[in-house]
C-alpha cells in the first residue's frame, strides 16, 4: 500500500487530482476515465478474475489514497443484475484536510432484506474542488449476519494530516 501511497503522490504533480480505492480492492483503475459515472470507466458487471468481498449489513472499511485535500465522500450500492440502481449507505463525509492514504472504518451495508446473499458493487465516489467527480468500485457479496469488517491497520487508516467530518460542508456566506 505504501508503495502505491507514493506512486499516487508523485502522479498528484503530474496530473489532475485523483483517488486509487485500495479496501475493499477496486474493480480497476483507468486514470484517464476516472470522471465516468459509476465506475471511473471500468464495467461494473464483469467480475470475470475479479476479487470480491463478503459484506455484511454490519459494514467494513474503505481505505484509500487521495491526492486531493478537500473532498466530499459519498458511498453507495448496487446489486447485481441492477447496478443502475443505486443507494447511499451512509451520509456524506467531508474531508477538510489533507493528501495521503484515508480510512472510512466502518461503512455501513444495505439494510434491504432482499440483497443479502446477493452480488453487489460497492461505488466510492469523490467530488473534489477540481470541478468534478471521480468513481471506482469494488465487488462484494451482501451478506445479512457476521460482525463488521474488522480494520487492519496496515491496509486501512489515516496519515496524520487528514481531517474528516460528517455532512456536507456548510455553505458560504456571502459578505
Amino acid at each position: 500500500m505504501q508503495l502505491k501511497s507514493l506512486l499516487l503522490l508523485g502522479l498528484a504533480s503530474l496530473t489532475s487530482t485523483h483517488f486509487i480505492l485500495e479496501v475493499p480492492t477496486s474493480i480497476g483503475f483507468d486514470d484517464d476515465n476516472l470522471g465516468l459515472a459509476p465506475c471511473g470507466g471500468i464495467n461494473q458487471n464483469n467480475r470475470t478474475g475479479a476479487e470480491q468481498i463478503d459484506w455484511p449489513k454490519k459494514g467494513g472499511p474503505i481505505g484509500l489514497v487521495t491526492t486531493h485535500n478537500h473532498a466530499i465522500w459519498e458511498f453507495r450500492a448496487a446489486v447485481v443484475p441492477f447496478t443502475n440502481r443505486w443507494v447511499n449507505l451512509s451520509p456524506n463525509i467531508t474531508q477538510t484536510a489533507g493528501v495521503g492514504s484515508v480510512c472510512f472504518s466502518n461503512v455501513p451495508g444495505p439494510q434491504n432484506p432482499l440483497w443479502y446473499g446477493r452480488k453487489g458493487v460497492i461505488q466510492v465516489i469523490q467530488h473534489g474542488g477540481h470541478g468534478g467527480s471521480l468513481y471506482q468500485c469494488a465487488f462484494v457479496k451482501f451478506k445479512a449476519f457476521g460482525p463488521a469488517i474488522t480494520v487492519n491497520p496496515e491496509t486501512c487508516f489515516n496519515d496524520t494530516s487528514i481531517a474528516l467530518q460528517w455532512g456536507n460542508p456548510p455553505p458560504e456566506h456571502e459578505h
